[in-house]
C-alpha cells in the first residue's frame, strides 16, 4: 500500500504501477495477475490467484488489473455470493454477467446496471435487502418474482426509520425463512397481527423477530400455521434500565438471567407441550428465546 500527498496525481501513479506488471514475464509465462485500486489517496496493489476466481471485488475510486478480459468474465460468471451491499454501486464493465448468484445482499434502491449484470436469479437461495422502505416495494417484489428458488429473506432497516407497511404485502411462495431481527424494530401487536396472515407469514417455517410484549409471542405461534422454529428477542429494555440504575454488574447479570428464566417458564406454561423453549445465549440482543415445535412420533 502506498500513500500519496493530495497534490500528486494518484491516477497517473496507479497507471504506471499497474503497467509495470503487464509484461509477458508476469502475464503469459507465469500468469501472475495483479490488481491496483485507489481509495482516499492510497494506492493498493494486490496479487490475484491464477488458478481460481475466489477473490473479492473492492469498491474503489479507480481500479485496474492485468487480468485478461475472458478470465474476468469467467470469474464474475462463477461468483455465487455477494455480501457487500454496495457492490453494485461501483462501475462494472458491460461485458460482465453474473447469472449464478446464490446469496445476495443488496442495498435499495437498485441501480440501473443491476439487471444487465444479473440477468437471472434462478439460483438465488438467500436474499438480504438493506434500506427497506415503501418507496422501493416494487423493486423488492421484482427481486422476489425473479427468484423461483428463494428460501431465505432478510430485511435490514436502520433503527431511526419506521417499519414500512410494504413488508406485509410481499408475496413469494418459496420463502421459508424470514429474518426481521435486523430491522432494528420491535414489533407491536398490530404489526404481529398483520404479519401472521400475510403471504410471507402463512408459509414461514423459521422466523427471527423482535417483539415488545411476551403476549405477542403466543399470538405468533398460534397464528403462523407453518411455523416450526421461532427465534425472538423480547424487549425488556424497561427492566434493564431499572437494573442498571440499582444494581452493580454481577447483580445485574444475575437479575437478567432470572428474568430470562422466568420468561422461558412463562412461555412453557402458555404454549402447547409440542413446543420446546430454550434461551439462545449466543444471540447479541438482550433477551432471546428459541421456540421449536416437537415432531410427533
Amino acid at each position: 500500500m502506498i500513500r500519496l500527498f493530495s497534490n500528486q496525481n494518484i491516477k497517473e501513479q496507479a497507471d504506471r504501477l499497474i503497467d509495470s506488471f503487464r509484461y509477458s514475464f508476469w502475464v503469459d509465462e507465469h500468469q501472475w495477475f495483479v490488481r491496483c485500486h485507489t481509495r482516499d489517496y492510497f494506492i493498493h496493489l494486490e496479487t490475484l490467484p491464477s488458478s481460481s476466481c475466489d477473490w473479492n471485488i473492492t469498491l474503489s475510486d479507480f481500479l485496474h488489473s492485468t487480468i485478461p478480459q475472458d478470465y474476468q468474465q469467467k470469474c464474475y460468471h462463477n461468483m455465487t455470493r455477494i455480501f457487500d451491499e454496495k457492490f453494485f454501486d461501483q462501475p462494472i464493465p458491460s461485458y460482465i454477467h453474473m447469472p449464478n448468484i446464490e446469496y445476495l445482499h443488496i442495498k435499495l434502491p437498485i441501480n440501473d446496471q443491476f439487471w444487465s449484470i444479473v440477468p437471472s436469479l434462478n439460483r438465488l437461495r438467500s436474499l438480504t435487502v438493506s434500506s427497506h422502505g415503501d418507496t422501493f416495494h416494487s423493486q423488492v417484489q421484482t427481486l422476489l418474482d425473479r427468484a423461483p428458488h428463494l428460501h431465505a429473506l432478510t430485511i435490514n432497516q436502520d433503527k431511526s426509520l419506521p417499519l414500512e407497511m410494504s413488508l406485509f404485502k410481499y408475496s413469494k411462495t418459496s420463502v421459508r425463512e424470514l429474518s426481521l431481527d435486523k430491522c432494528q424494530h420491535y414489533f407491536n401487536e398490530e404489526e404481529c397481527n398483520l404479519l401472521s396472515p400475510s403471504s410471507l407469514g402463512v408459509q414461514c417455517e423459521v422466523l427471527f423477530i423482535l417483539v415488545d410484549n411476551r403476549e405477542f409471542i403466543i399470538n405468533l405461534v398460534k397464528n403462523m400455521v407453518s411455523l416450526r422454529i421461532l427465534i425472538i428477542v423480547w424487549n425488556d429494555e424497561r427492566n434493564s434500565k431499572d437494573l442498571r440504575l440499582t444494581n452493580i454488574n454481577d447483580e445485574y447479570h444475575n437479575r437478567k438471567t432470572q428474568i430470562s428464566n422466568q420468561l422461558v417458564q412463562w412461555l412453557k406454561n402458555h404454549l402447547p407441550w409440542t413446543y420446546v423453549v430454550v434461551s439462545y445465549s449466543q444471540y447479541k440482543h438482550n433477551s432471546s428465546k428459541r421456540i421449536e415445535q416437537r415432531k410427533e412420533r
